[in-house]
């Protein structure tokens, strides 16, 4: 993330977190939360580029989905 090569490459990154429970107590806004997630990094990952933000790796977007799946409502 940090350093990466290329002719537009910019050296500094910065990481967002994103803390939720991993039981929510309201069922609809859950299930929303839910949705917006696999919507984020899914289909609104693919608007970073031409927002001029770096896409995240697969490998973490797989994981991040693996563990929005766990979230219960």
């Amino acid at each position: 993330m940090v350093n990466p090569p290329g002719e537009k490459s910019y050296p500094i990154s910065g990481a967002t977190w994103l803390l939720v429970y991993a039981e929510q107590k309201d069922h609809a806004k859950g299930e929303k939360l839910v949705q917006f997630l696999k919507w984020a990094y899914s289909d609104g990952e693919k608007l970073a580029p031409a927002l001029d933000y770096a896409p995240l790796p697969e490998s973490l977007i797989k994981r991040t989905l693996e563990r929005v799946q766990r979230i219960k409502y």
